[in-house]
């Protein structure tokens, strides 16, 4: 990602999937600089770019505000593969320390909402 025009050009391109494609189609030139400083980090932390594009399918369905955070997200909450396998081992840690609050916060509204839901089925 050598330059925002660069980038541009590679995320319309016929190299990554459609869905990631629609939604750079989609973007106005605030969004594309905001989108391409989104992808700066995790372009440089994860292990596997393919597995990145792959992740965006579910990440970019959403109104995301750190796209770091979205992508460590879904590293943690893959029951296939170990975190660490998909984030750099020298990230791994910065990722943690960073994050972990708002990880275990989200997570922690998660079970209350899934307990609220199951107590409402009973009533």
């Amino acid at each position: 990602m050598k330059s925002l025009d660069a980038f541009k050009e590679f995320m319309v391109g016929s190299n990554v999937p459609n869905y990631v494609r629609r939604y750079c189609e989609g973007l106005d030139e605030f969004k594309w600089q905001w989108f391409y400083f989104q992808m700066k980090e995790p372009i440089e932390f994860v292990t596997d770019v393919d597995y990145l594009f792959y992740i965006l399918k579910w990440i970019l369905k959403s109104n995301f505000d750190d796209l770091g955070y979205e992508v460590y997200f879904q590293s943690v909450m893959n029951p296939e593969m170990y975190p660490e396998a998909l984030i750099k081992d020298e990230w791994w840690s910065i990722l943690q320390k960073r994050y972990s609050e708002r990880f275990n916060s989200e997570i922690s509204e998660i079970d209350c909402n899934s307990t609220d839901w199951a107590v409402a089925q009973t009533i």
